[in-house]
């Protein structure tokens, strides 16, 4: 094990923006061909998120990311696609222990409302929230992460979640380009959040 970053699971503390897209399955490539992508009226369904990490986490860190919905047998779970971050110890960890293959960007971030940006080189994608609704409602939701090898991990997340509005700006030659293939069909914006990534 290395001491380079906290040992699993880790606990993650914030809040996040989400946005549910469907896409066309030929827009998207599986990290794991043991994983079959769920469909809506056809196209697969994809999440992507900003997600602001924050203390008591073992880790503090912006967050950019997507994710396709899929099911290993009959067991439903996620593939991460892309993922972005602004910490090399997330970096490193997620890597070496998840096969979660995270990239270094540069966030900014603000959220009464949400404007937030990531980029390398260049802008790699964009989301401001221009309508909030004030009622949210509890969820926890545990469910299992499939990354390349086959590799599986546990995710435990409870959170308060509600209703918002979020315009999505991405960069079409960028690493989430092929996203704007997709068409948003719901988003909504997450407090309180509480994930417990990895086992014991």
């Amino acid at each position: 094990m290395s001491s380079e970053w906290p040992a699993e699971p880790w606990d993650l503390h914030g809040r996040g923006w989400l946005t549910v897209w469907t896409a066309p399955r030929s827009a998207i490539s599986l990290p794991s061909p043991d994983v079959v992508p769920l469909t809506l009226f056809g196209r697969v369904v994809v999440v992507s998120a900003f997600v602001d990490y924050q203390p008591p986490g073992v880790l503090a860190y912006h967050e950019l990311m997507a994710a396709v919905l899929v099911r290993r047998k009959a067991r439903p779970g996620l593939s991460i696609l892309d993922i972005w971050v602004d910490d090399t110890t997330s970096q490193r960890g997620a890597r070496a222990m998840w096969a979660i293959p995270k990239l270094l960007a540069d966030f900014t971030f603000s959220t009464e409302p949400l404007a937030a940006t990531a980029h390398d080189d260049e802008l790699i994608a964009a989301a401001d929230e221009t309508r909030r609704s004030s009622r949210r409602f509890p969820v926890r939701l545990t469910t299992s992460v499939w990354q390349s090898g086959g590799k599986r991990t546990e995710l435990r997340t409870s959170a308060r979640a509600g209703l918002t509005r979020l315009r999505w700006r991405i960069t079409p030659g960028s690493g989430l380009g092929w996203l704007n293939a997709a068409k948003p069909r719901l988003h909504l914006y997450v407090t309180d959040l509480h994930m417990r990534f990895g086992s014991p």
